[in-house]
């Protein structure tokens, strides 16, 4: 059949010499039985559309993290716990308790800073150490937003701010549990909340001076008390022989 359609060609074509000639030379090859099927594309489902290749378009750019909180710390504590089961996250609370040095071996070098910090130690268990190191951490976070908003003149705020380490009856049950076992301790844990009270009575007249006066002697109560106690991490029978609770 496509011998026919050939010679048909070479037939009804003009009377070039040229054209029949290679007609008659692909019969002769015998390329005519073994021509190509004409080549054909699937058609595109009913569904599909045509698009124009698009601009390359630029990757976003990451936001930066959120700047960490003690409430985000905390957080992720609990979710460390959470998702590494009990007994890892009994270790990483002791750990973040004490502030002892990952690896660092119980009999050697831990002892042996222990031994190089003068200040006088506070017996505390495990929980407890960590519970005061989140209310430090939310301390220095409401000096912060009282500093902040003392430079907009946000009255409000800063009054808000120092009433948050303010004086409170449950604040002073907790200073003394806390210092149950270090003499002094509580007496200043006290007078530091007492000072944050003169932050929020100062606030109260938009007296900016005294604001700022009221924040510094708030302050030293924080050093002084830094400076002068340390966390010691102890377990349950040891706190309470020392602390005769």
């Amino acid at each position: 059949m496509a011998s026919f359609q050939w010679q048909r060609v070479a037939l009804g074509a003009s009377n070039s010499a040229r054209v029949g000639a290679v007609a008659v030379a692909v019969v002769a090859l015998g390329l005519v039985g073994c021509e190509k099927p004409p080549t054909t594309h699937p058609a595109a489902p009913p569904s599909a559309a045509v698009v124009s290749p698009a601009a390359p378009v630029a990757a976003p750019v990451p936001s930066p993290p959120a700047p960490e909180t003690p409430q985000t710390a905390a957080a992720d504590m609990h979710h460390t716990g959470a998702m590494h089961g009990g007994a890892e996250a009994h270790q990483a609370m002791m750990q973040a308790a004490s502030g002892k040095p990952s690896g660092a071996p119980d009999g050697a070098a831990w002892p042996a800073l222990a031994r190089m910090d003068p200040r006088t130690p506070v017996p505390l268990q495990p929980m407890m150490a960590w519970h005061q190191k989140q209310n430090m951490m939310q301390h220095l976070v409401a000096i912060q937003q009282v500093s902040e908003a003392l430079s907009i003149e946000n009255w409000a705020a800063v009054e808000k701010a120092a009433k948050s380490i303010g004086y409170s009856d449950s604040m002073a049950t907790m200073c003394r549990h806390m210092g149950a076992g270090a003499k002094g301790f509580t007496d200043l844990a006290l007078t530091f909340h007492r000072r944050a009270d003169t932050i929020a009575e100062a606030a109260r007249k938009r007296d900016t001076k005294a604001v700022l006066k009221a924040t510094a002697h708030t302050l030293k109560a924080c050093t002084t008390c830094h400076a002068t106690y340390r966390q010691d991490v102890v377990d349950a029978p040891t706190w309470q022989q020392r602390t005769k609770q």
